[in-house]
């Protein structure tokens, strides 16, 4: 499919090697789109340009501060603007509130949070006469949270307060969010061995084109899931639909921490 906002346009996208990310570059290649594409995973970054050959590949940790420098030098050496950053790098965190690895709550906090916002507000005093957008992928989450996420939710949900500061102070226009429900990923593998997936969930096809159907709309928030939209309305008027929900994600969190301390 083609997105005309995307033809030709610059464009970055970070965690590019696999999952949605990835999609994104499939989705957006046959609009000869000039594609950045972003991840600390070199053999996934190489698997890809062999599909790709267009693309430009760049290895980067945005868990470490470091990881932004690289992407901004290069940026600034080899292009006059950047159309648009789909900053989708992310990782999540699995378990028990008490027993979550808070030594680590700096490096999830920088991928998660400050890495999407630094990165997109150094784009914009770069390049400060391009019309640019910055799309976070952050989580349904944001709203609802999850049995043994907690430090996972908390640096959604503090995009999500971030956002809608900006939005607030009518200085972004700029800016979109993006709410997916579970998506059928490396996320749950990277999260912790055998932990439950919530339910639904997604492919990465399906919320990667929502994601440009949004985008190319200037949505502030898209949702790739109308279910859970639907479910967030309808929750204003009658709470137990919440509650129900949350009721099975603990059941199913319960079970696997009978499993875990089992084994």
């Amino acid at each position: 499919m083609l997105y005309k906002p995307f033809t030709e346009a610059y464009v970055i996208i970070t965690g590019a090697a696999s999952g949605i990310g990835e999609e994104l570059v499939r989705q957006l290649s046959p609009s000869k789109t000039q594609i950045l594409a972003v991840d600390f995973d070199l053999a996934g970054l190489e698997k890809l340009m062999i599909q790709f050959p267009a693309i430009h590949i760049m290895e980067a940790d945005l868990s470490k501060k470091s990881g932004n420098n690289l992407v901004l030098a290069w940026v600034k050496t080899n292009w006059k603007k950047v159309d648009f950053c789909f900053a989708n790098a992310g990782k999540a965190e699995f378990g028990p509130a008490e027993d979550q690895d808070w030594k680590n709550m700096d490096q999830l906090f920088q991928l998660n949070v400050f890495s999407p916002i630094q990165l997109g507000l150094a784009i914009k005093e770069l390049f400060p006469n391009a019309s640019f957008r910055l799309v976070i992928t952050a989580s349904a989450m944001s709203f609802w949270t999850i049995p043994g996420y907690s430090l996972y939710a908390a640096t959604k949900a503090a995009l999500l307060q971030w956002a809608r500061t900006v939005w607030l102070e009518k200085t972004g226009n700029w800016l979109t969010l993006v709410f997916p429900i579970a998506t059928q990923t490396k996320f749950f593998e990277s999260a912790g061995k055998d932990i439950p997936k919530p339910y639904p969930i997604q492919t990465p096809s399906w919320v990667a084109t929502a994601i440009l159907r949004g985008t190319a709309k200037k949505k502030k928030k898209i949702f790739p899931s109308p279910l859970f939209l639907s479910m967030l309305v309808v929750n204003r008027f009658f709470r137990i639909i919440k509650r129900f929900y949350l009721l099975l994600e603990y059941q199913k969190y319960k079970n696997w921490v009978k499993k875990k301390y089992k084994s």
